[in-house]
């Protein structure tokens, strides 16, 4: 469904971002002279999404992307409103401040406690104030309750699929050659993961043989995930449950499908989980040291076989999608 989704969506317009597999931004600028209005473009999609997959959407539309998420969500499941630049003030004036991105649980209570309760109370404190309240990030909710937006439609597809594979350069039937790779591809998947800031709900093993006979299964995590212990924990399950032939191996792959954007609604007030901060340091030290600074244990039986440099090992004949 999600295909049809994209399809629909960038016949209109090729910026398009997507924030789920059936939600997204569309920027309609440049398009004027195609389209009559953005509510005439609004309710093409709206009625081409429904009669193809049966699915109502609700639409909103404005200036930026805080009062199109707003307005939508204020008119599900089949809404479409448009709120004109004139009228967007007036429009967020009487929302209470949770309608504001970056409004969690904690800022709603530390404003309560100021008796801020709408959007209009919180736009006439001075920007000081809400900065000297919560830093950078009062700055911008500041903005965006005096309806300042100034986060533009980034273009983003949500691919099918994901993957990283690579041939040994001699056969092998070595069970800890193959695990350490499946490990180490593992991890650039995870990586590549992280720095589109997407998750994977379904991961997928392939082996090839030496007489170029493929053996392929998959099977999905409890929830998605971009972490790579988690990940590569439920590749060495698939593996172990593949019934082997008794053959060299010449070639492992790892995939991941059922991709979608990682907490495209996070509150900018969350508290990144522990993993998340253990792989945003590994992200980190990996960007100032290289690839193979921060490394699994079993992924070093690869440094008899293979060369490497501060992007990782030297693979022989590497491939990867997306």
């Amino acid at each position: 469904m999600g295909d049809v989704f994209q399809e629909v969506y960038l016949n209109y317009t090729p910026s398009v971002e997507f924030t789920s597999l059936d939600d997204a931004y569309l920027d309609l600028s440049g398009t004027e002279q195609i389209y009559s209005s953005p509510c005439y473009v609004a309710r093409m999609i709206a009625d081409e999404v429904d009669r193809r997959v049966g699915v109502s959407v609700s639409i909103g539309v404005g200036s930026s992307k805080m009062i199109a998420r707003i307005v939508s969500g204020l008119h599900k499941p089949r809404g479409i409103m448009h709120i004109t630049p004139e009228h967007e003030k007036e429009f967020l004036h009487d929302l209470a401040v949770d309608h504001l991105p970056g409004i969690g649980r904690m800022a709603k209570e530390k404003l309560t406690d100021l008796r801020i309760f709408k959007v209009g109370e919180l736009a006439r404190l001075p920007k000081l104030v809400m900065e000297q309240l919560f830093g950078k990030t009062g700055v911008a909710i500041w903005k965006m309750a005096n309806g300042i937006d100034e986060r533009e439609v980034e273009r983003k597809i949500i691919p099918r699929q994901i993957s990283r594979e690579t041939s040994f350069a001699e056969d092998t039937a070595d069970s800890k050659m193959i695990t350490g790779s499946l490990q180490y591809l593992t991890e650039r998947l995870a990586r590549k993961l992280r720095e589109e800031n997407l998750n994977c709900q379904t991961l997928g093993v392939k082996l090839g043989y030496s007489d170029f006979t493929r053996l392929a299964k998959s099977k999905s995590l409890t929830h998605s995930s971009n972490d790579s212990t988690e990940m590569f924990r439920m590749v060495q399950t698939i593996f172990e449950a593949m019934t082997l032939r008794r053959i060299r191996i010449r070639h492992v792959g790892v995939s991941a499908t059922n991709i979608r954007p990682n907490n495209y609604q996070r509150f900018l007030f969350n508290e990144q989980s522990r993993k998340e901060s253990l792989n945003s340091a590994i992200d980190e030290l990996r960007e100032k040291f290289g690839f193979m600074s921060v490394m699994p244990a079993d992924t070093l039986k690869l440094k008899s076989k293979y060369r490497n440099d501060a992007h990782g090992y030297i693979l022989h004949n590497p491939a990867l999608t997306r």
